[in-house]
């Protein structure tokens, strides 16, 4: 049997390849942005952002935050050795930092420092400091 390959010029080779890997590169750019799409909203109806090995969701209402240490499966995490804080960043470049209290649901809870257009969230488990930064969104909308 002839081998037909040698009857293919190479330079049409050498589109096909680039064609192959042009495809490539566009399903793997579509499939991220549609992960990170799905991903940034959490099972509570927060903001999701990714700390280490964890998920960190945050619910910002207009008189409390309310914050959730998720697992790979986007499960509360056993909160018996979990403590969380707070850090609102204000406009005039001061902060204060806000520890968070057990809620009901699983997860924790503190009231909002009124003015904050940025807060870091930060759990602590045993050998373990999980941070992640949210903007409030509320204050962005005040602002413009």
């Amino acid at each position: 049997m002839p081998n037909n390959r040698k009857h293919i010029p190479l330079v049409l080779r050498s589109v096909k390849a680039k064609i192959c890997f042009l495809a490539f590169l566009y399903c793997i750019t579509i499939a991220l942005v549609s992960w990170n799409k799905l991903s940034s909203t959490g099972p509570h109806g927060g903001t999701m952002k990714k700390s280490g090995n964890y998920f960190i969701e945050m619910k910002d209402p207009d008189k409390f935050v309310y914050a959730y240490l998720l697992d790979k499966k986007l499960k509360n995490t056993n909160s018996k050795n979990v403590t969380g804080e707070v850090k609102f960043y204000l406009p005039d470049s001061t902060s204060l930092n806000v520890s968070l209290l057990r809620s009901d649901d699983g997860g924790f809870t503190c009231k909002t420092i009124v003015g904050s257009n940025l807060c870091k969230i930060t759990f602590t488990i045993p050998g373990k400091s999980l941070t992640a930064m949210f903007e409030n969104a509320s204050s962005m909308v005040e602002n413009k």
